[in-house]
């Protein structure tokens, strides 16, 4: 399933690697479109694709993609987006294999490899994610263990799923289809399935290139947003007040200064790389306080009512 908004010139290379898979079982590529205005569902129609086009304000990561896996009847359902590339022939086969590995995995997930050029920050947080690791996992409950048992960054470890690119068995998404959430459907999904009994599989083999080049506003309102999503899902707190916040903002741009200044190949690229770390650290860190902040403090108000508006948007 691929969902799509104005997704050119990118769209190509993805649809390119889709096509070209080497899978042990059929499949068929289902699109939803949300309003594009720039090619983007004619390219669909001209390689084949099926699929259905919507308004864009009818868009909702859960629901939207729910709607396309209930209009396909494969005994699988792989999830992609419009920027994640394909890195090879077997993307697909490998989640497969994954996600049949045992009886009880419910689904399964790639690992994600930045574009070329990304910047090191990015890089670096990429690399820290679930799906950036480099060993193959399956997160399961062990016997006698609860969700609630354990400490919140434990429950989002074991819970982390990531619809960048997955795969899903029918019969558990008929039972657990992913939630109406405005953010983090696949880490919501995947709280359902652990505290189920099931497992998650990630398979490291199973590579996409996904990443983006983003501004410290764009930054912000994503970590905005995560943040608001990790706290209410697994009461994940990384930034507890202002206080901690105004310091971490400082620790990370330090760290961020130091990383320029290994990655820089030269004085203009270190320069460039400090201004944009001088703009991230902060955005990233009050990002993190604010989204949890959200969450924790209730329905906001005054100056953080406009925050929140912005973020949401």
């Amino acid at each position: 399933m691929l969902p799509t908004r104005n997704g050119m010139p990118r769209l190509k290379a993805v649809l390119d690697a889709l096509l070209a898979q080497r899978c042990r079982a059929p499949y068929e590529i289902y699109c939803v479109d949300s309003e594009s205005s720039d090619g983007t569902w004619e390219e669909l129609c001209r390689r084949g694709a099926r699929g259905a086009r919507i308004a864009r304000r009818e868009f909702e990561h859960g629901a939207t993609r729910n709607r396309a896996a209930a209009a396909t009847d494969g005994e699988l359902i792989a999830f992609i987006v419009q920027d994640a590339v394909p890195a090879d022939e077997e993307w697909l086969d490998r989640l497969v294999g994954a996600v049949l590995s045992a009886e009880d995995v419910a689904g399964a997930y790639s690992r994600q490899l930045p574009h070329p050029g990304l910047n090191p920050f990015l890089r670096a947080r990429l690399e820290s994610w679930s799906a950036g690791r480099t060993e193959p996992r399956v997160q399961r409950l062990a016997a006698g263990q609860t969700l609630a048992g354990l400490p919140p960054l434990g429950r989002l470890d074991l819970c982390a799923f990531d619809n960048v690119a997955s795969i899903m068995r029918r019969s558990v998404w008929e039972r657990f289809p992913l939630p109406a959430r405005r953010f983090g459907e696949d880490v919501a999904w995947g709280r359902q399935v652990i505290e189920a009994g099931l497992a998650i599989a990630f398979e490291p083999r199973s590579v996409v290139l996904h990443s983006h080049e983003a501004g410290a506003l764009a930054e912000f309102r994503r970590l905005y947003l995560d943040h608001a999503n990790l706290c209410d899902l697994f009461g994940v707190v990384t930034v507890p007040t202002l206080r901690h916040a105004l310091r971490s903002s400082r620790s990370q741009l330090r760290a961020y200064r130091d990383l320029a200044r290994r990655a820089a190949a030269s004085p203009e690229e270190e320069t460039r790389l400090l201004r944009l770390a001088r703009r991230l650290a902060p955005a990233e860190t009050f990002g993190q306080w604010l989204g949890a902040r959200s969450v924790r403090m209730g329905p906001p108000r005054g100056l953080f009512r406009l925050i929140e508006r912005f973020a949401a948007r």
